[in-house]
């Protein structure tokens, strides 16, 4: 490595590694004051509250690194522009696409970090710190008595079934919009069973409005459908395991979100297709820094009067505009308007394509 590089990641990596420390610290302590009444009101336990943290810490890492690339390449960046240093490296003959490489493998090796983090550790710590909330910082409250719906409910059965609810009232021990896919032996798909609801009893489910009938593998009917306004499926599965079974992508990684949209197919074009852009964002997500960085360089390096300032303004209003073109497409995507892959990475590839053009207009 030579020593421009040494001194270009050296100045970058001391600044994102302490924007890192204070995000993490200001995200706890904004999240800790949001429930302080509750902590002083029902007097919990200090441990919970630091278990809670413990396993949150992660999620708060992989929200904040983007902006804390956005603000360490603004900082390092502006200082030797500052300095008179770029203008010193380029009469050296050193391009500008040069002296930003060391950042741009900087940025690619956090994406690789990221996705690390976001694949391995948050869906381990994510299902543990949401455990702790709801069970040992949320049961003081009145509210525990009261109606609480889970969303998007699945659960892999005993009997080779795989169900899936849209809601679960925990309060009526009640599901919703109820799909149920049951294999053979060999994970063939044989049955498909759905319902517009199901109610625990106290000792088995009594589902209502059910339709059953048999499939092949790909979903096809090869039996007229039977109707039952109301039947008991011996489902083994206590109200305890359907409270516990949440469907969110960010309690699973890559490999295990494919594996559920691939045991999903033919539930729904809805489902799988919402399913499908959390996948293909899994891996979208990560390259953030990456093009934040991308994007924040052309305007760290302006040299008109407040130039930092304006940089620093600009770049921060584009960040999160990026953000908000994600959002969107993702929106659009579980819509039905994008294609999943295209909602994914609709954000990155105009915001990598701005960069790109940014920079060679600075070169």
């Amino acid at each position: 490595m030579k020593i421009i590089d040494r001194y270009i990641v050296k100045g970058f990596l001391g600044s994102f590694l302490w924007c890192l420390l204070v995000f993490v610290i200001m995200a706890v302590i904004i999240d800790i004051f949001s429930f302080i009444d509750d902590i002083v009101k029902y007097k919990i336990p200090l441990q919970s509250v630091i278990a809670f943290y413990f396993y949150y810490i992660p999620t708060i890492f992989v929200q904040i690194i983007p902006m804390a690339a956005l603000l360490s390449t603004i900082y390092m960046l502006s200082n030797l522009n500052k300095n008179n240093e770029i203008i010193a490296m380029k009469s050296s003959g050193v391009g500008l696409w040069r002296i930003l490489t060391p950042l741009l493998v900087l940025g690619l090796l956090i994406s690789a970090f990221t996705f690390m983090i976001n694949d391995r550790v948050i869906p381990l710590t994510s299902k543990v710190s949401q455990m702790i909330r709801r069970e040992e910082l949320e049961k003081y409250k009145s509210g525990d008595k009261q109606m609480k719906v889970i969303e998007n409910v699945a659960v892999y059965g005993t009997g080779n079934r795989i169900v899936f609810a849209r809601t679960y009232n925990t309060a009526e021990k009640k599901l919703s919009d109820i799909i149920i896919h049951e294999h053979d032996v060999g994970e063939n798909l044989v049955l498909k069973i759905t319902a517009n609801s199901a109610i625990w009893t106290g000792t088995e489910w009594k589902f209502i409005k059910v339709i059953m009938y048999k499939v092949d593998n790909s979903g096809k009917m090869l039996s007229s459908p039977i109707f039952y306004n109301e039947k008991i499926i011996p489902l083994k599965e206590r109200p305890r395991d359907f409270a516990n079974k949440e469907l969110k992508a960010d309690f699973m990684s890559y490999a295990e979100l494919r594996k559920y949209i691939d045991n999903f197919r033919g539930t729904g074009i809805k489902i799988t297709r919402n399913l499908l852009v959390d996948l293909n964002y899994k891996l979208a997500f990560p390259f953030t820094s990456l093009i934040i960085i991308m994007v924040a360089a052309p305007f760290a390096l302006l040299t008109m009067r407040g130039g930092v300032m304006i940089g620093i303004g600009t770049s921060i209003v584009i960040g999160l505009l990026y953000y908000a073109v994600i959002a969107i497409s993702l929106a659009f995507g579980k819509s039905g308007s994008l294609p999943p892959i295209i909602a994914a990475w609709a954000g990155n590839i105009i915001f990598t394509g701005i960069g790109i053009y940014l920079l060679n207009k600075r070169a």
